[in-house]
């Protein structure tokens, strides 16, 4: 659903926006989620092909279309409101697991302490250098 007018001003022509480069045989590549929109005063804006969104840069149409995926973009966490809307019995769990991965981590962290220390220990007794 492509916006029908843009400011009060109707949409004649919809069309998908050429991108600025080529493919590697030399033919147009098109962008078919960005729209070129020709209004009826002549002005040309650039919409989003899913919603009415529109915008006289052509650029910023495209960080734009990340809104209609069902993924999380790039570098979105989860964050405590989110955690906050969890039963309490997978809250619980969920602890659980992190005391469990925060021991076992502690404990290679000591286990690899040590092993330092021997080898340093060992190099030492052998008159190598490290």
């Amino acid at each position: 659903m492509t916006a029908t007018e843009v400011n009060g001003i109707a949409v004649v022509s919809d069309e998908p926006r050429q991108a600025p480069f080529r493919d590697n045989g030399g033919n147009t590549v098109y962008q078919p989620q960005t729209r070129v929109l020709t209004l009826a005063n002549g002005s040309v804006v650039y919409g989003c092909q899913h919603c009415d969104y529109t915008s006289s840069n052509p650029n910023s149409i495209r960080p734009h279309l990340g809104k209609h995926t069902g993924r999380p973009r790039k570098g979105t966490r989860t964050t405590a409101s989110n955690s906050l809307d969890l039963p309490l019995a997978e809250l619980m769990g969920r602890l659980d697991t992190l005391t469990a991965v925060t021991e076992d981590r502690d404990a290679w962290k000591t286990r690899a302490l040590t092993a330092e220390k021997r080898l340093k220990q060992l190099r030492n007794a052998l008159g190598v250098a490290e």
